[in-house]
This record gives C-alpha cells, structure tokens and sequence, in this order.
C-alpha cells in the first residue's frame, strides 16, 4: 500500500499526489480572496471579483508563489529554481521577445480583421490628465478612459496573471506530469486542462476552449525548447497586455477599458466576439507562425 502513495527509489510522494496536495494548497491559500473581500465594503461578490481585479491577481499570485515554494521543497524536494526560474541575461531576453512576439500577434491579427472588414476603428481613447471614472470603490477607480496610470495597472495586473498561469500550469502541474506519465501524455493532458479551466469563462464556446488549447502547447514549447518560463511568461503577459487593454480586444471572454475601440462586423468564429481572439480561427495560422518565431530565437539566441 505504502508504494500506491509514495516513490521508493526518488523517497517521495508519488507525482499525482504531489499535484494534488498542491492544489488544494494552492487554492486554500487562494480563499484568502474572500476573507479580505469585507475590507473593501459592503459588495456582491460579482462587484468585488470585477473591481477588485488588481486585489485578486495579487492573492492569487502571493498563493501561487507560497504554494509552489512549499511544494517544490517539502513534496518534490528539489529547489524551486529547478523549475525554471534561473535569472540571468538570458532570462530577460526570452521575457522580451515572447512579450514582443505576442504583440506581433496581436498586431497582425487586428490588421487581418480590419483588411478583411470584420472590424471598424472608433476612436482612440486616452485621457493624459488623469483616471476618469463613472464608480469608484475603496482606493480603485473604474475607469471609462485610458490613462497613463491606469495603462499601467493593467498592465500589472497582466504581469501577475502572466507570472502565476505559467508557475502553476507549465510550472510545477506540467513538470510534475512530466516525471509521472512522462512528456507526450502530459502534453496532451496539460493542454486538454488548459482550455477545460476556461470553458466556464463567459462567452467560451467548443471552437475557443480548442483554440485555447492550441495556446497552451504554444506556452508548453517555450518552456521544453528553452527548460525555462521565461519565454512562456513574456508571451503571456504580451497577449493579455496587447489584446486587451491596447488593442480592445475582449480578453478570454473578459472585458475591460482599452485603449483602442473597435466594432467587429463579422461572425464570432472569425472575429472571435465577445471572447476575443482565442475565439477566432483566424489567430490558428499565427500561433503556428509564432511557433516556427519561437524556434528560429531558440536556435539563433538559446542554444
């Protein structure tokens, strides 16, 4: 019975329950949430997870991170850098190159839609003065006009979710996969996860949850053809920055103020529509180009 639990030869917990006991850590810690949602009034908790977005990124980044750090040393019992996470010069170049590489993207497909007629400029919004606001809670200001500091916290907030997605996904669940059911079956099992987490996001469909999965892989090969997250991390953060926040894009069914506003004319599954890109055939080609993109720096610049 003891070797259904644990590993002999490695004198550890077996990868499954190692995974397991580190996301229901992972998510104890995240129910801080709601324990510190009081101190910011008297909301439903529809207002607090939609005004509250820079707070729960923040907690779910601090749960991330202690989870991870407890996991990696007391189950796995290797270092957490092992993981990934060496800094170095290198590190910082794969960081700006996938946070470019995604706004390539962002870019390129905003053009595609708006040569092909599925989508209308409306106008730049930018406010130099300051934030303008329609509701303010606690310290947080809703805005209804980019400015430069709130340009700034969302991007912020796309850092955090960007850090905390690959730690969790391609971090510790995908390599701890890896050492269990070995890398072809994690790769399947990791993506096929990937996109059933945001088939619950609003407006997801068949066509978005399979494309997000196609982002998963895309994210997986930045950590297997380099053995860090830092390629995978940039481009996280450079997708959600880009295709949201600055181009107006919705942002995995989510919405928020941008800095661009578009109309899309044409049918969700090649505008993406209320989903946002990910909901578009139309970003498939440019994932496989960024793929062939990612190759080509690894090549020239990693190895």
């Amino acid at each position: 019975m003891k070797t259904f639990f644990y590993n002999l030869p490695e004198n550890r917990l077996r990868a499954g329950w190692r995974i397991l006991i580190f996301a229901a850590l992972f998510w104890g810690l995240s129910a801080l949430i709601f324990v510190i949602k009081p101190l910011f009034g008297d909301l439903s908790k529809r207002e607090f997870l939609h005004y509250y977005r820079i707070v729960i990124v923040s907690v779910l980044a601090i749960a991330a991170t202690l989870a991870v750090i407890l996991s990696r040393k007391r189950l796995d019992k290797q270092s957490v850098v092992s993981l990934g996470l060496r800094v170095d010069k290198q590190a910082w170049k794969d960081l700006l190159f996938g946070f470019a590489l995604s706004g390539m993207m962002a870019v390129f497909f905003l053009l595609l839609l708006l040569g092909l007629g599925l989508a209308e400029y409306q106008g730049f919004r930018f406010d130099q003065a300051s934030l303008v606001n329609h509701k303010t809670y606690g310290f947080i200001k809703i805005m209804s006009t980019i400015s430069v500091v709130s340009l700034t916290i969302l991007f912020l907030e796309d850092v955090l979710v960007g850090y905390w997605e690959e730690l969790v996904f391609r971090g510790y669940i995908f390599q701890n996969m890896v050492a269990g059911i070995g890398l072809r079956w994690a790769i399947g099992i990791s993506c096929l996860l990937y996109g059933l987490i945001h088939v619950a996001n609003p407006n997801a469909s068949l066509l978005s949850s399979s494309i997000i999965m196609l982002f998963g892989f895309l994210r997986l090969y930045g950590y297997l053809s380099t053995q860090m997250l830092w390629l995978s991390m940039g481009m996280h953060i450079g997708w959600n920055f880009f295709q949201g926040p600055v181009f107006g894009f919705a942002a995995s069914g989510h919405t928020q103020v941008t800095l661009v506003k578009l109309k899309l004319l044409g049918p969700n599954w090649l505008t993406g529509g209320a989903f946002g890109p990910e909901g578009s055939v139309l970003i498939i080609p440019m994932i496989i180009l960024a793929l062939v993109a990612m190759r080509w720096w690894v090549s020239k610049f990693v190895l």
